[in-house]
């Protein structure tokens, strides 16, 4: 009895040992991870971006569009004519069973630098161009409209390497649609920004 006590002590004991290496051995790891990424970060070149271009590819949502939320596409080039101020074209794409929508806007950006987080880089940006929506709406036909349409945007971009970022971006349309006279909807950005 006493043998048999004195075993299943042991084997929870190995138990509770071997658990307690594989966990220092993964904060080890993630030490050195880390300090590898945060080394690679300090090591990257300034972030020069004045007389560079940039393309970016985002996936999204649409809400308050003329057929409830939808799927968005989006993608970008800009052209920094200053280290924080861009200019270029923006296409935002809504997908539902039966709605499609097309924005094309000409968007002038403005990006920060934070010293205290030199990866992080927020924006906010305008800009001016036109939509169109088409709408299936069953029997009763389809409506479609094309009219102007005025994003005002806030986001972020994360640099993960000196051509590769992370980016998140906000969307604020405004348009005079006929279809379900939508004159507002806002847009959800998350993609990977290139940089040339």
């Amino acid at each position: 009895m006493l043998n048999q006590e004195i075993e299943e002590f042991c084997t929870r004991r190995m138990g509770l040992r071997e658990r307690r290496l594989i966990g220092a051995g993964l904060m080890i790891v993630v030490v050195l991870a880390l300090t590898q990424f945060a080394e690679a970060q300090n090591g990257q070149s300034e972030d020069q971006r004045e007389g560079r271009y940039v393309f970016r590819a985002a996936l999204g949502l649409q809400a308050n569009t003329p057929d409830r939320t939808a799927f968005a596409l989006g993608f970008s080039g800009e052209y920094y004519v200053t280290q924080g101020f861009s200019l270029g074209p923006l296409l935002q794409m809504g997908f539902t069973g039966d709605l499609f929508q097309l924005g094309l806007t000409y968007q002038a950006k403005y990006t920060f630098d934070l010293k205290e987080i030199p990866p992080l880089k927020p924006h906010i940006e305008a800009g001016v161009g036109f939509i169109y929506a088409d709408l299936d709406r069953g029997r009763w036909g389809r409506e479609h409209d094309f009219s102007f349409l005025f994003p005002l945007g806030i986001g972020a971009e994360y640099r993960l390497t000196n051509s590769i970022s992370l980016d998140n971006t906000f969307l604020f349309n405004f348009t005079d649609l006929d279809v379900r006279d939508t004159h507002f909807f806002f847009t959800w950005l998350i993609g990977l920004r290139y940089r040339f």
